[in-house]
């Protein structure tokens, strides 16, 4: 019952984080956003939790759309891995992309609250 009580508050969490992405909405994802935090995008771009919020105000990048699918949420006592196919449409640097990824979040519980400790996205692979 634990571990289906914790999988209820991730895919909550998750859900927070990505409406706070497409609202940037930067105070709720100050408090869901590990210190540690280490975001690596599909371009290989790496953004610690401080750079990841400056560019999100100063819009780098701007999230238009963001859609999740066959999400799967694996929870091992104090760490939670969310596996996610995602379709993002944003603005990054002003031009209008979009894309299709493969992620993992990796969420960890300490002092009684769950954060995003690591966020990985690749590409997903070609169908040709």
């Amino acid at each position: 019952m634990a571990d289906e009580n914790n999988m209820s508050e991730i895919e909550r969490l998750e859900d927070r984080r990505y409406a706070a992405m497409l609202s940037r909405d930067v105070e709720t994802l100050e408090e869901l956003l590990h210190e540690r935090l280490l975001h690596v995008h599909s371009t290989g771009n790496q953004h610690t939790k401080a750079a990841y919020l400056v560019g999100l105000r100063e819009r780098a990048w701007e999230y238009h759309q963001i859609d999740r699918s066959q999400q799967n949420i694996i929870v091992q006592g104090s760490t939670a891995l969310v596996f996610n196919h995602l379709f993002l449409r944003l603005e990054l640097k002003g031009k209008a992309i979009e894309l299709r990824n493969q992620a993992l979040s990796v969420w960890i519980h300490e002092q009684g609250v769950w954060q995003l400790i690591a966020m990985h996205s690749g590409l997903e692979p070609s169908t040709n």
